[in-house]
């Protein structure tokens, strides 16, 4: 490789290859790696353009560069002086390739290998023999190894133009978005020129050769040679794999792939016997439904989403961190990953597919309500990778099996999906319980043979603030959802003319289905629509579900905005002291260090600085008022924006659910011992609010809890210490929910005439909570929420206290009558009272 290159060199790297991209992790990687021994990079095909990408990248890190290449020659690439005293230099001829690469790495030179010359179809087998030049290369470097004085290091390398879009059937979307495996070098040269600014080098993993050497001393060198040369090769592949993903296939192939499948023809030959109509009549129903259905990527509209995004995101939002996406990435290599992300924001999916897109990934398909198709925005989503589903199926039968066919195809085909597992956007900035129709989808559509495995991957979405935060005040205290339309977004152009921070997406952990499912996969592959079995199934789907809430939930940042919040909402007045308000917001951020919760960089910042920046961002936003008195400043929340700032408490509220109800029970004068039955009854009450902990880890979570007060000072021997700053900060925090429980609870009591339209019930409530206020029985606004009395009517219902009936021609209406408990109210009354 080159030093210097010559200016025909020099113009193509300056406008093909300056905004080539490579991971800064994976370059500090390879460089340690040289420090410690030789650096073998390997590449999949030999190519002269590849040669000098690679060339002025490892030249511009300062990484090694290859003494060796075989069958390419540098002579066009070098300045004319070397070129006229070296007309045919550059490239070892065939005879001396195998002495020359030998030697320099027994000499601990870096060199270069391509595991095939040049790409051939698979029919054409001796072709594809004969291009396959890494075997004998790599027996070169085994042989060297021996004798060479360090260790030596082979470091797969991977090349991929685009933006990992990559659609069937298209030449000229196959043309710019990760074109063919290994075009010819003028289509190479064409597509680094046209993506100059979205081209990637992948500096892969790299194989330690004696490690590998040792593991297999007893296998001959031609076995070693040929498990080398797949191990290389496989990585390579993986790479791809993850950049280009399956093939994007039009919409009018997705259908016919999906009618083809024969359960789906068995269901319309028996639908259109029933009916007594003709198969065809079923049969385009059936296809009217994919087409409604359906993604349908196409290059342009994924552009046009680009450019959008690119243009609103600066004016919007500050910035944009990620953390764990490599964990992900590494999942993809190998099997097909479900995104399950918490849902706040419109943006979501926007940052999600952005985020993938911008590091060359293959798009994932979104599983959208139809609320979001219509013009023009519908048209746009849809190419961009959304699929539109109901948000009820009723009793059409037709409608779920193309659903459930549809999900299948996407599982075999291998493609990422996306889904938002809570259905809608939260209204309250906590994660809602779980729609399990989507997972339940998905966890048939596997159980059908159709992959080895899947991987579910958690994901939190966190914002600074977010653009419907005025709209989800007002629906929170009872006012109807806007209906998703034109007029709606125009409207909307008003959130471009505010900023509202960072945002934070969090990758989890994947969750392997095949593994979760266990020895329950193996009886269901088994004994198929078993009762029993079916049963364990969906009860299998909801711990499930809780489990993706409650991974959600742990990959969560804490972010100064949270935190402020909590510290202000939970003072047990409409106002606080500002020293009052620093150190509970102190000990809050010590407790979330002791949890090793990830903290924002603003978190970290304000927790320095006495949280100036936060209050001034708050008061900028009108969410706070500063005000002076004679013994200083008190920071005061409006009542209108009580339920505003909540958004921001519960982003973290899962945080601090134990420290709070272990707070209000020592401060109830539990002894620590007899905690635990005190925060499990609470926790049961409210578990429509939040994707509980197990209840076989609650005693240790309670005890580490113990541990942490006692080691700070806010438990002293079994007293609590009711001054203490976290004692202070901890229990106020779920006061608002324990308000509107009671007020659920007395105005279900004291209704008088039976049954009662649920809608009509929750506006009673409201009007309770207003008189009590009024009345000082109540004193957090926020408490007010239509989702909250909602959440404590499921409760209650569950209690066996009222009963649920659904009216009207449609049975959409929900009624509430008197429940076999209803006499029991009182006492349950009489507990959140104490």
């Amino acid at each position: 490789m080159l030093e210097r290159f010559g200016l025909f060199a020099r113009l193509l790297v300056r406008f093909a290859f300056r905004h080539v991209r490579v991971r800064p992790e994976a370059v500090e990687r390879v460089r340690q790696l040289a420090r410690q021994g030789t650096v073998i990079y390997v590449m999949r095909y030999r190519s002269a353009i590849d040669y000098l990408l690679v060339n002025a990248v490892l030249l511009r890190e300062g990484l090694p560069l290859a003494r060796f290449a075989p069958g390419v020659s540098t002579r066009w690439w070098r300045p004319v002086g070397e070129w006229l005293r070296r007309p045919w230099g550059g490239a070892a001829d065939r005879q001396g390739a195998h002495a020359a690469c030998a030697a320099l790495v027994a000499a601990g030179e870096p060199v270069l290998v391509f595991m095939r010359s040049q790409a051939v179809a698979a029919r054409q087998r001796r072709a594809l023999a004969a291009a396959r030049i890494g075997p004998q290369f790599l027996r070169d470097v085994v042989r060297a190894a021996e004798r060479a004085p360090r260790p030596v290091f082979l470091v797969p390398v991977a090349i991929f133009r685009g933006t990992g879009f990559r659609r069937r059937e298209s030449r000229f979307a196959s043309l710019l978005y990760s074109v063919q495996e290994a075009p010819g070098e003028a289509k190479r040269l064409f597509t680094y020129v046209w993506n100059a600014e979205q081209t990637q080098l992948t500096l892969g993993r790299e194989i330690a050769l004696a490690r590998f050497l040792e593991e297999r001393a007893r296998e001959g060198e031609e076995r070693l040679v040929r498990r080398l040369a797949r191990a290389l090769q496989i990585f390579l592949y993986r790479e791809e794999r993850v950049v280009w993903g399956p093939a994007l296939l039009p919409r009018r192939v997705v259908r016919e792939q999906v009618l083809r499948d024969p359960e789906l023809a068995r269901l319309v030959r028996r639908l259109a016997a029933e009916r007594g109509v003709p198969r065809r009549r079923v049969l385009k129903e059936a296809r009217g439904y994919v087409d409604e259905m359906a993604a349908d990527f196409r290059g342009l509209y994924f552009g046009l989403i680009e450019i959008l995004f690119n243009r609103i995101w600066p004016r919007v939002f500050a910035g944009l961190e990620i953390v764990g996406l490599e964990r992900v990435i590494e999942c993809m290599k190998q099997h097909p990953v479900v995104l399950v992300p918490c849902h706040r924001s419109h943006f979501d999916y926007l940052i999600l597919s952005y985020i993938f897109h911008t590091n060359y990934l293959s798009p994932p398909h979104i599983a959208a309500g139809n609320n979001l198709n219509f013009w023009p925005l519908g048209p746009l989503f849809r190419g961009a990778g959304a699929f539109f589903i109901r948000r009820t199926f009723d009793d059409n039968e037709l409608y779920k099996m193309v659903f459930r066919k549809y999900l299948t195809f996407l599982i075999r085909e291998g493609y990422t999906q996306e889904f938002f597992i809570e259905g809608g956007r939260t209204r309250t900035g906590k994660i809602l319980t779980p729609k399990l129709g989507m997972l339940s989808a998905i966890v048939n559509a596997f159980l059908q043979g159709v992959r080895r495995d899947l991987y579910f991957v958690p994901i939190s979405i966190h914002y600074g603030r977010i653009p419907e935060e005025e709209a989800y005040s007002r629906e929170v205290l009872g006012e109807a959802k806007q209906r998703e339309s034109l007029g709606a977004l125009l409207r909307a152009r008003s959130v471009l003319k505010r900023r509202y921070g960072t945002a934070y997406v969090s990758y989890g952990k994947p969750i392997s289905l095949r593994e979760a499912l266990g020895p329950l996969y193996a009886r269901l592959q088994e004994a198929p629509g078993d009762p029993a079995l079916e049963e364990e199934k969906r009860r299998f789907i909801q711990r499930l579900g809780f489990r993706l809430l409650r991974e959600v939930n742990a990959v969560a940042v804490a972010g100064a905005t949270s935190v402020s919040a909590t510290a202000l909402l939970g003072a047990p007045r409409p106002a606080c002291r500002l020293p009052d308000f620093l150190a509970s917001a102190h000990a809050l951020v010590e407790l979330l260090r002791a949890e090793r919760v990830h903290l924002t960089a603003s978190l970290v910042r304000n927790d320095a600085s006495n949280f100036r920046e936060s209050l001034a961002w708050l008061e900028g936003g009108g969410l706070v008022e500063r005000l002076v008195d004679c013994e200083g400043v008190v920071l005061h929340v409006p009542s209108a924006k009580r339920v505003n700032l909540d958004f921001y408490k519960n982003n973290t509220i899962h945080f601090f659910l134990l420290p709070a109800l272990v707070t209000r029970g020592l401060l109830a004068g539990i002894a620590p011992e007899a905690l635990q039955p005190y925060v499990a009854w609470w926790l049961d009450l409210y578990r429509w609010e939040f994707p509980l902990p197990d209840r076989d880890a609650l005693g240790g979570e309670i005890a580490r809890v113990l541990a942490y007060y006692r080691e700070t000072g806010a438990l002293v021997g079994d007293v609590v210490q009711p001054t203490h700053p976290l004692v202070r900060a901890t229990a106020g925090v779920l006061e608002n929910f324990r308000e509107a429980y009671l007020v659920a609870a007395r105005t279900v009591a004291g209704q008088q005439e039976w049954p009662i339209a649920e809608a009509a019930l929750i506006e009673r409530m409201r009007r309770q909570f207003a008189t009590s206020r009024l009345l000082g029985e109540v004193h957090k606004r926020e408490g007010s929420s239509v989702i909250t009395f909602g959440n404590a009517l499921s409760r209650l219902a569950e209690l066996g206290h009222v009963e649920r009936t659904q009216r009207g021609r449609s049975a959409r209406e929900r009624w509430v009558d008197r429940g076999p408990t209803f006499d029991r109210l009182p006492e349950l009354i009489r507990q959140l009272r104490d």
